[in-house]
Protein backbone atom coordinates (compact mmCIF):
# COMPACT_ATOMS: atom_id res chain seq x y z
CA UNK A 1 0.00 0.00 0.00
CA UNK A 2 1.15 3.44 -1.10
CA UNK A 3 1.52 6.06 1.88
CA UNK A 4 -1.71 8.62 1.38
CA UNK A 5 -4.74 8.24 -0.42
CA UNK A 6 -6.05 5.59 -2.89
CA UNK A 7 -9.00 4.93 -4.08
CA UNK A 8 -9.41 2.39 -6.73
CA UNK A 9 -13.31 1.46 -8.78
CA UNK A 10 -13.63 -2.88 -7.67
CA UNK A 11 -17.75 -2.87 -9.33
CA UNK A 12 -19.68 -0.78 -10.68
CA UNK A 13 -23.54 -1.00 -11.38
CA UNK A 14 -24.94 1.30 -14.09
CA UNK A 15 -28.50 1.48 -13.37
CA UNK A 16 -28.16 2.74 -9.97
CA UNK A 17 -24.93 5.06 -10.85
CA UNK A 18 -23.45 3.19 -8.10
CA UNK A 19 -19.73 2.39 -7.72
CA UNK A 20 -17.86 0.25 -5.05
CA UNK A 21 -14.32 0.93 -4.32
CA UNK A 22 -11.73 0.26 -2.49
CA UNK A 23 -10.66 3.32 -0.03
CA UNK A 24 -7.05 2.61 1.45
CA UNK A 25 -5.05 5.18 3.83
CA UNK A 26 -1.18 4.77 5.02
CA UNK A 27 0.98 7.45 7.06
CA UNK A 28 3.93 4.95 7.31
CA UNK A 29 2.67 4.15 10.69
CA UNK A 30 -0.91 3.33 10.53
CA UNK A 31 -2.72 2.32 7.85
CA UNK A 32 -6.19 0.72 6.73
CA UNK A 33 -8.73 0.36 4.10
CA UNK A 34 -12.60 -0.20 3.56
CA UNK A 35 -14.72 -0.93 0.82
CA UNK A 36 -16.80 2.01 -0.24
CA UNK A 37 -20.10 2.77 -1.66
CA UNK A 38 -20.52 6.17 -3.78
CA UNK A 39 -21.95 7.57 -6.46
CA UNK A 40 -20.23 9.15 -9.68
CA UNK A 41 -21.59 12.27 -8.31
CA UNK A 42 -19.70 11.89 -4.72
CA UNK A 43 -16.82 11.82 -6.94
CA UNK A 44 -17.21 14.48 -8.62
CA UNK A 45 -18.86 16.29 -6.04
CA UNK A 46 -15.22 15.35 -3.76
CA UNK A 47 -13.38 17.01 -6.42
CA UNK A 48 -15.39 20.10 -7.04
CA UNK A 49 -14.91 20.67 -3.26
CA UNK A 50 -11.48 20.71 -3.05
CA UNK A 51 -10.52 22.82 -6.03
CA UNK A 52 -7.92 24.98 -5.23
CA UNK A 53 -7.19 23.63 -1.55
CA UNK A 54 -5.53 24.97 0.20
CA UNK A 55 -6.04 28.42 -0.47
CA UNK A 56 -4.95 30.54 2.51
CA UNK A 57 -3.07 29.23 5.90
CA UNK A 58 -6.86 28.86 7.55
CA UNK A 59 -8.29 26.95 4.87
CA UNK A 60 -9.61 23.61 6.09
CA UNK A 61 -12.78 21.64 4.37
CA UNK A 62 -14.42 18.42 5.16
CA UNK A 63 -15.51 15.13 3.40
CA UNK A 64 -17.33 12.07 4.05
CA UNK A 65 -18.02 8.81 1.38
CA UNK A 66 -19.84 6.30 1.97
CA UNK A 67 -21.26 5.81 4.93
CA UNK A 68 -20.98 5.63 9.26
CA UNK A 69 -24.41 4.32 10.06
CA UNK A 70 -23.78 0.50 10.92
CA UNK A 71 -26.76 -0.52 9.40
CA UNK A 72 -26.16 -0.27 6.24
CA UNK A 73 -23.25 -1.98 4.03
CA UNK A 74 -19.88 -1.20 3.73
CA UNK A 75 -17.95 1.24 5.49
CA UNK A 76 -17.02 4.80 4.87
CA UNK A 77 -14.38 7.80 5.14
CA UNK A 78 -14.41 10.74 6.52
CA UNK A 79 -11.53 13.51 5.85
CA UNK A 80 -10.73 16.49 7.54
CA UNK A 81 -7.74 18.60 5.27
CA UNK A 82 -6.07 21.87 6.80
CA UNK A 83 -2.94 23.66 7.01
CA UNK A 84 -1.04 22.29 9.96
CA UNK A 85 1.10 26.14 10.21
CA UNK A 86 0.78 29.02 9.07
CA UNK A 87 2.93 28.25 5.61
CA UNK A 88 0.54 26.59 4.61
CA UNK A 89 2.24 22.60 5.08
CA UNK A 90 -1.55 21.15 4.56
CA UNK A 91 -2.74 17.57 6.27
CA UNK A 92 -5.73 15.37 6.20
CA UNK A 93 -7.23 13.65 8.85
CA UNK A 94 -8.64 10.08 7.90
CA UNK A 95 -11.19 8.21 9.98
CA UNK A 96 -12.07 5.28 7.92
CA UNK A 97 -14.69 2.71 8.98
CA UNK A 98 -15.23 -0.80 7.88
CA UNK A 99 -17.90 -2.90 7.34
CA UNK A 100 -17.87 -5.18 10.06
CA UNK A 101 -17.29 -1.78 12.31
CA UNK A 102 -20.24 -0.44 15.08
CA UNK A 103 -18.17 3.20 15.63
CA UNK A 104 -14.93 4.36 15.48
CA UNK A 105 -12.53 3.07 17.67
CA UNK A 106 -13.64 -0.02 17.71
CA UNK A 107 -11.89 -2.93 16.17
CA UNK A 108 -12.17 -2.53 11.53
CA UNK A 109 -11.88 1.34 11.86
CA UNK A 110 -8.83 3.58 12.06
CA UNK A 111 -7.65 6.91 12.07
CA UNK A 112 -4.83 9.06 10.84
CA UNK A 113 -2.87 12.26 9.74
CA UNK A 114 -1.37 11.70 6.50
CA UNK A 115 0.98 15.42 5.38
CA UNK A 116 0.31 16.31 1.63
CA UNK A 117 0.96 18.65 -0.59
CA UNK A 118 -1.10 21.25 -2.90
CA UNK A 119 0.40 20.21 -6.09
CA UNK A 120 -0.68 16.33 -5.02
CA UNK A 121 -4.32 17.73 -4.39
CA UNK A 122 -4.69 19.10 -7.45
CA UNK A 123 -3.34 15.76 -9.60
CA UNK A 124 -5.47 13.90 -7.33
CA UNK A 125 -8.57 15.92 -7.79
CA UNK A 126 -7.51 15.64 -11.97
CA UNK A 127 -7.99 11.74 -11.47
CA UNK A 128 -11.24 11.31 -9.74
CA UNK A 129 -13.00 13.54 -12.09
CA UNK A 130 -11.37 11.05 -14.56
CA UNK A 131 -12.25 7.31 -12.50
CA UNK A 132 -15.63 6.78 -14.37
CA UNK A 133 -17.28 3.74 -14.20
CA UNK A 134 -14.03 2.12 -15.12
CA UNK A 135 -13.29 -0.97 -13.11
CA UNK A 136 -10.16 -0.95 -11.78
CA UNK A 137 -9.70 3.28 -12.43
CA UNK A 138 -7.92 4.64 -9.46
CA UNK A 139 -6.79 7.78 -7.59
CA UNK A 140 -4.04 8.67 -5.19
CA UNK A 141 -3.48 11.25 -2.86
CA UNK A 142 0.40 10.87 -1.94
CA UNK A 143 1.89 11.50 1.19
CA UNK A 144 4.32 14.19 1.29
CA UNK A 145 7.84 13.69 1.65
CA UNK A 146 9.30 14.15 5.21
Amino acid sequence: MENGINLKVIWFDEVEDLLEVVFSCSNGFFSGQAEIYVSCDDLSEFADSFTRFPSRPDDSRDFELGTFNPDHADGGARMHFFCADAAGHAVVEVRLRGDACRALGEMQSVALRIPIQAAGVDEFLRQLRGIGKTLGASAHLPQAAS
